[in-house]
């Protein structure tokens, strides 16, 4: 039951967020040069929020691909706000696949990893449509796209996992993945009523899917390599921290950046703002780090 106090504060934090996020993006181009757009594919049921974009070099090669998965508090995003960040991943010579999911309150939990299986599932039904290489794919998550991207690793990764959580594995390969600002361990934070995310992860479906948000327990050296990235004023930063810790102490391969300092500050999610010097050091990193992966 979502009351009407919490009801205000999303409407409230969709509108300041959008804002920011429209400042941000002010005077990028939708249409790039070399880059061929293919706009609100249906990948499931949900209309509006079953859509998804992909981004690729205007040739017919087939291409690695990379799976963008939003944040937004589980409440808030689409593709749209993501676009410009994706079709600059694009032009490195990925097809970026750019979706929406389902969003709070309106769908809770499992209401968007669900979606991000159907959106997997449908990539391998679609792969010689848009020439894409399931046999190298990637995933990128932030903030809340980095929880959800975390949690589909352990789905693709640990079969007892994938059970519990009553999902099957499409046809193809992840081979590396970037969480980025990220929010993990989830059964430790102690969410108050009136708190935003409970909109996602209301206190009735946390009690019953209990087993599913404890995902650190199902994470396993199956896992893909895993860039790991936070800021130093992030205020998730230690989220990224501690699980830094716990891939350490269970010897899953990943690397560990943080960015910014006293001097160049760098806050949540400064990777999406494509006029930051810092943030394409960033991505160009994370990157980087794909193509060391890339099974050719």
């Amino acid at each position: 039951m979502i009351t009407k106090s919490l009801q205000e504060k999303i409407s409230t934090a969709r509108r300041a967020w959008k804002k920011g996020d429209d400042q941000r993006d002010a005077g990028l181009t939708k249409q790039v040069s070399g880059i061929k757009r293919f706009d609100n594919l249906v990948y499931g049921p949900a209309g509006q929020w079953n859509l998804a974009d992909i981004y690729r070099l205007d040739n017919e090669r087939t291409l690695p691909v990379i799976v963008n998965i939003h944040g937004g508090g589980w409440f808030y995003g689409t593709k749209e706000t993501y676009q410009f960040y994706c079709l600059t991943l694009a032009q490195s010579g990925f097809a970026v696949v750019n979706f929406n999911y389902r969003l709070a309150p309106e769908t809770p939990y499992p209401g968007a990893i669900q979606d991000v299986v159907r959106l997997m599932s449908w990539l391998a039904y679609n792969k010689t449509s848009y020439h894409l290489d399931l046999n190298n794919v990637y995933l990128v998550g932030d903030s809340a796209g980095g929880q959800l991207t975390e949690q589909y690793l352990a789905i693709d990764s640990n079969p007892v996992y994938r059970q519990l959580c009553g999902f099957s594995r499409p046809l193809l390969k992840i081979r590396a993945a970037a969480l980025n600002c990220g929010v993990y361990f989830l059964p430790e934070a102690h969410f108050q009523p009136d708190d935003l995310e409970t909109a996602y992860f209301q206190p009735a479906l946390v009690a019953k899917y209990r087993r599913q948000l404890e995902v650190e327990k199902y994470l396993t050296t199956a896992l893909p390599p895993i860039f790991l990235m936070t800021a130093n004023q992030d205020f998730l930063r230690e989220k990224t921290v501690q699980l830094d810790q716990w891939l350490n102490k269970n010897q899953i391969v990943h690397c560990f950046k943080l960015y910014g300092d006293t001097q160049q500050p760098r806050f949540h999610d400064f990777q999406i703002n494509q006029k930051d010097q810092i943030a394409t050091q960033c991505n160009q990193a994370e990157i980087a780090f794909f193509k060391t992966y890339l099974l050719k």
